[in-house]
């Protein structure tokens, strides 16, 4: 639960405050970009709700707060921005919200399908978000894209007796994972309606799942960074190899259909039909540079 005697300063007078125990993990500004701002250090309420809109993309921002470090100076309902999630965010593919620690606050996603649904990464393991998945189908694939965003996975795998898909090199993080894969550079793994690649660079053994050839889900390894009004990587969090990582990205613009990209980390992002090529190359030519 947020504190008010460590909120920041910087804060805009009014309901909303951030605490000084933001970790600065982007999630707020992805939610309601509008309300939340950025000092380098932490996020801050830069600007109060002033429309119905606003005022729920900033409870949604504070249920999916990773840190609980989001708060508000009276007692609020928040039951409307609950029911919200899964949020769809296009046919049948959802954003969970509760973030959680253990990922450094990394979103993660639903797909709903008729031969059967996935959970892509992991949100906190809470009942409201059980019923819900429970509701819709339950769950049958987990996949994890790297070991840094799995939280609780084991949970919801062992609730809904569901299959983790992750790769070999990042099974440390899920030892008991019940598909532990071994692609290698170019191949592809076709599950149903996805297709599982291996994109090393973030991590050793880091993977995107590519569902109906429109829907991209990208963990760590690509995503829209509004601060630069552009898609790319993150050089600073680059755990293996930025080299690998930019020749992993430059892989994609096989993907000509992508229409959405869902990152763990940074801001989701829609893309213009037939534009995802180009993109690409343009996220490689910056990656190139830093």
């Amino acid at each position: 639960m947020a504190n008010r005697k460590k909120a920041l300063p910087e804060n805009a007078e009014g309901l909303f405050y951030v605490d000084s125990t933001c970790i600065n993990c982007g999630v707020s500004r992805h939610y309601a970009p509008a309300v939340f701002g950025d000092t380098g250090d932490f996020a801050y309420v830069r600007k109060q709700p002033e429309t119905d809109d606003e005022r729920m993309a900033a409870e949604r921002a504070l249920l999916s707060c990773p840190t609980a470090s989001i708060g508000t100076r009276e007692k609020i309902d928040l039951s409307r921005a609950r029911d919200a999630f899964p949020l769809e965010m296009t046919d049948n593919v959802y954003i969970n919200g509760f973030n959680h620690r253990r990922s450094f606050g990394a979103h993660s996603y639903f797909i709903r399908a008729d031969s059967g649904n996935w959970l892509i990464d992991s949100p906190r393991f809470l009942p409201h978000l059980v019923q819900r998945f429970e509701a819709m189908g339950g769950i049958r694939h987990v996949f994890l894209t790297h070991s840094d965003d799995v939280s609780d996975a084991h949970k919801y795998a062992r609730h809904f007796q569901a299959e983790r898909i992750i790769h070999r090199l990042e099974a440390h993080a899920q030892k008991d994972a019940e598909r532990i894969l071994d692609l290698k550079d170019g191949e592809v793994r076709r599950l149903d309606e996805a297709e599982i690649h291996f994109t090393p660079g973030h991590t050793a053994g880091h993977m995107v799942l590519l569902w109906q050839g429109r829907c991209l889900f990208t963990g760590d390894h690509f995503a829209f960074r509004p601060a630069l009004n552009r898609f790319g990587a993150f050089r600073d969090v680059c755990w293996h190899s930025w080299e690998e990582q930019i020749e992993s990205v430059r892989n994609m613009q096989a993907f000509t259909g992508v229409e959405w990209v869902f990152p763990g980390h940074g801001k989701w992002g829609r893309v213009e039909p037939e534009r995802f090529p180009a993109i690409v190359r343009e996220a490689v030519a910056w990656m190139e540079r830093q």
